[in-house]
């Protein structure tokens, strides 16, 4: 077993993890562009254009079913686990296979999303980006003799660095590490994220992305107007998320009943986003644009509705079918929808006729995110950072909060771990202090504990042990100390019972019978300390000592003062 890693070097290698994620996560989305413009408009080029239908006319139809022919195809002599948008499968490498992700996936699993996105597919870069980073910091936790969980922080800190260097967005990166990878906030796992996200910002910087990614003016100061809508749009917003998140897993459950093998789903999912795109073709491609044409507040109310069936028809049945992609910007831009029919709503009751429009959309767009995942900081945080609109910050809190309580109340598990929970995986969505590690085994421990001199003999012990002595009856264990009150040895019940059988057992002490090898704490440990060296060296009871060096006996720890004080907790 790997010896664990020191702070220093650890750091080190998640800035080194941190610095290939940005370089991989913006060479994946000029891939994206890449194949974009070959795709839809016969040119080779690495810049930003949408997909549409003037190049090739009604026969960029296909162009999503060939890209979805591709998937399957990869998915069935690649590897199947390339399916996907991304989160969910980077949180079951973390839980379910000690977050260790295989090279071929690694590879596979942006490529497959590029070619995805690129051919129309309507998703987002930002699942794959974080999938992609959070895959190479598996492989360095792979290539290093680490242990499992300075792996599965590697692979946090790969995905946060990725999201942040393609987005601009450190804080949610790291938030999106805490709520969804990590499944713990501890000093240990936090500072390695945030040096990778550092190290992916600083490297952003040098490029020439936007920034922020979607910027929008602070109409206003907050008050109690926009307070209040903001409520009522987190509460359309919750109930939003959770039928677009049953709907999804019902057109996913529809496919598996089509009597054809799966490598043919992806395509059927893709030739319905060509027809659905022919409708409306901005459902095509991730659609940055359409958030920054929301924010704007510019679009009319049936193009908004009819964005917001569009885009969620062709998401879900392109997602459903099996096929590669993100979830960030379709969810979102089907929130900024809601948001900003809910506000041209609100505009017709009084007072509310100056509602912002942009603001509405940008509370839509989080809490619809939140309401699915359940990622409640990194929601808010992701779409703070995006904007830099300070004035939406306290307003999208209270969004983001309404919508996950809502979906907490109709939906027991999230767009993110239904798929876990379905293969008999929790994932855990609390992340509460150990109330052991708060306490001290000397507050708790036995201070009257029944102890023996090293020269007792057996047979006395034997004799008190088997007598009508009720506490000598009960004791499991006694800690033998002498005169001086060090502690030599222990001997339990189950050495005197064995060496009864003994035949020279009259000659015998209890020091001869008992172990002068002790495992033992000291009373400034912490419960869970004493908890782990009892789980690790299989005992249910453990001396106190002053100082190991010089091991004056103070009294007894045993599992049921540990279980105790994690009881007064949980009646707490």
């Amino acid at each position: 077993m790997p010896r664990p890693l020191s702070a220093q070097r650890l750091n080190l290698i998640a800035a080194t993890v941190g610095l290939f994620s940005a370089v991989i996560g913006l060479g994946l989305l000029a891939l994206i562009h890449g194949i974009t413009n070959l795709s839809f408009h016969g040119e080779i080029s690495f810049n930003e254009r949408n997909a549409d239908f003037t190049t090739w006319g009604v026969l960029a139809i296909f162009l999503p079913a060939v890209g979805g022919l591709i998937i399957g195809l990869i998915a069935r002599f690649g590897s199947p686990a390339i399916a996907g948008h991304g989160i969910p499968e980077a949180m079951q490498g973390v839980i379910q296979n000690r977050s260790r992700i295989p090279l071929k996936v690694a590879i596979l699993k942006p490529l497959s999303s590029a070619i995805s996105i690129g051919t129309g597919g309507p998703f987002g870069a930002e699942g794959p980006v974080i999938a992609t980073g959070g895959a190479i910091g598996s492989l360095f936790g792979q290539w290093f003799p680490v242990k499992a969980v300075e792996r599965k922080i590697l692979l946090s800190a790969g995905a946060a660095a990725g999201m942040t260097a393609v987005f601009g967005t450190p804080l949610a990166g790291v938030l999106l590490a805490v709520e969804l990878l990590l499944f713990e906030f501890r000093w240990r796992s936090l500072m390695p994220v945030a040096i990778a996200v550092g190290v992916a910002m600083a490297f952003r910087g040098v490029t020439d992305e936007p920034f922020p990614m979607l910027p929008l003016p602070s109409p206003e100061a907050p008050g109690p107007l926009i307070a209040i809508g903001a409520i009522v749009v987190g509460i359309f917003s919750g109930v939003f998320s959770v039928g677009m998140t049953h709907a999804l897993h019902r057109i996913e459950d529809g496919f598996e009943k089509i009597p054809f093998p799966k490598m043919w789903f992806p395509m059927l999912g893709g030739l319905g986003v060509g027809l659905i795109a022919y409708l409306d073709p901005r459902i095509l491609g991730p659609g940055y644009f359409n958030l920054r044409d929301l924010l704007g507040g510019e679009m009319t109310l049936a193009a908004v509705f009819s964005l917001l069936v569009f885009k969620f028809f062709a998401w879900a049945i392109s997602l459903g079918s099996g096929t590669a992609g993100g979830t960030l910007a379709p969810v979102m831009t089907m929130g900024g929808s809601i948001g900003v029919i809910v506000a041209l709503g609100l505009r017709l009751l009084p007072g509310f006729g100056d509602f912002p429009i942009g603001i509405a959309a940008l509370i839509g767009m989080a809490a619809v995110f939140a309401g699915a995942s359940r990622a409640f900081l990194t929601s808010v945080a992701f779409s703070f950072e995006a904007t830099h609109s300070s004035a939406a910050f306290g307003p999208l809190l209270l969004g983001c909060a309404m919508a996950v309580l809502v979906s907490r109340w109709l939906m027991k598990e999230s767009i993110m771990t239904e798929k876990l929970s379905r293969a008999g995986v929790r994932v855990p969505s609390d992340y509460a202090p150990d109330v052991l590690a708060g306490q001290i085994v000397g507050n708790v421990m036995l201070n009257e504990v029944l102890t023996v001199p090293p020269g007792m003999s057996l047979q006395a012990l034997l004799h008190k042990v088997n007598g009508d002595l009720s506490p000598w009856n009960r004791a499991r264990l006694f800690p033998i100390v002498n005169e001086q009150g060090i502690l030599c040895g222990v001997v339990s019940r189950a050495d005197i019972l064995a060496a009864a059988r003994h035949p020279l057992k009259n000659a015998l002490t209890v020091l001869e019978v008992g172990t002068e090898e002790v495992y033992s704490v000291s009373p400034t440990d912490t419960l869970a300390e004493a908890a782990n060296l009892m789980i690790l060296h299989e005992v249910g009871r453990m001396p106190v000592v002053a100082d190991r060096e010089n091991p004056v006996f103070l009294g007894l720890i045993t599992r049921r003062e540990i279980l105790a004080a994690h009881g007064v907790d949980t009646e707490e």
